[in-house]
């Protein structure tokens, strides 16, 4: 496996966009089923692996991005030795980790990276679910991914999830429902900046990253899906403009760059399968390791 490039890094300015880390063959997926929301009950198909996926994966596209001001590289997670950085993964089913076996998602493939490179890390949320071990390793399986959400659900808990779990860093990727069930889709952006507002409010220290929500396998959906994250993204560089700490990753991208990702990357119309997966937890580690602590 193979880490993520295009390290966001904290200077008030704009981010160079990452480039890609290319490992061997990712694990396929299983069979597809069709679903209509995210983690709304079960799905057609699920695919193979999970785990503490061993052998050689494809690389996700580096996150880009703003982020809030300073001056040089920021410390987010503590500085104690031993101290472990908390990270807060709020979300849908892709963040929960539907639909593979085990479920984790791209929890498990983030956790692998730090791992290897010698990180202290540990998720925080109101959830629990994930492998019992990863590389040998105890996998921390707490997390804030709610199957079937919609933006609004998110911002209903988040306010409880960050008071009870303290988070240093937070991975927000939210959208898929609000754009898939076509709920008032115009103003989802919206909804998404105030959920931005919401988070930098509830922990005002720790660094927020807005992921692009990942293609579907219906292309005109996707017009959709792609109009909606050039909103988030604008939105996420309005909030680091305005001094919050904040980056933007663009995890479409990550997805897109692969031209046969329907087949490569997904298990049903909506979900990962796991080396959609690794992509995801791959472009996530990138942006956020040069503020990981060593172990």
């Amino acid at each position: 496996m193979s880490a993520a490039a295009g390290q966001a890094t904290e200077s008030g300015g704009a981010i160079g966009t990452g480039g890609s880390a290319q490992g061997g063959s990712a694990a396929g997926g299983g069979a597809a089923g069709s679903q209509g929301g995210i983690g709304g009950g079960s799905i057609g198909g699920t695919s193979a692996g999970g785990g503490a996926a061993g052998g050689t994966h494809a690389g996700g596209a580096g996150g880009s991005g703003t982020a809030g001001s300073g001056g040089a590289t920021a410390s987010y997670c503590p500085t104690t030795p031993g101290t472990p950085c908390n990270i807060m993964p709020v979300g849908d089913s892709i963040t929960e980790g539907c639909c593979t076996a085990p479920m984790g998602g791209y929890r498990i493939e983030l956790f692998h990276q730090a791992l290897t490179n010698k990180k202290n890390i540990t998720f925080v949320g109101t959830l629990t679910n994930g492998p019992g071990t990863v590389d040998g390793q105890t996998f921390p399986q707490k997390h804030e991914g709610h199957g079937g959400w919609k933006i609004s659900q998110i911002a209903g808990v988040i306010d409880n999830a960050i008071s009870s779990s303290k988070p240093h860093i937070v991975l927000l990727k939210i959208g898929t429902n609000d754009i898939n069930g076509n709920d008032n889709i115009a103003n989802a952006p919206t909804r998404l900046a105030n959920l931005i507002d919401q988070i930098c409010k509830d922990a005002p220290n720790a660094l927020l990253v807005v992921s692009a929500i990942v293609p579907t396998t219906n292309d005109g959906t996707n017009n959709n899906v792609r109009s909606y994250n050039t909103a988030i993204k604008q939105k996420a560089e309005a909030a680091a403009s305005s001094g919050k700490h904040v980056v933007f990753v663009d995890n479409y991208q990550a997805f897109a760059q692969n031209t046969n990702y329907k087949t490569a990357l997904m298990a049903d119309g909506l979900h990962p399968n796991t080396a959609g997966y690794v992509v995801l937890g791959d472009s996530f580690y990138g942006v956020i390791s040069s503020y990981l602590q060593a172990k």
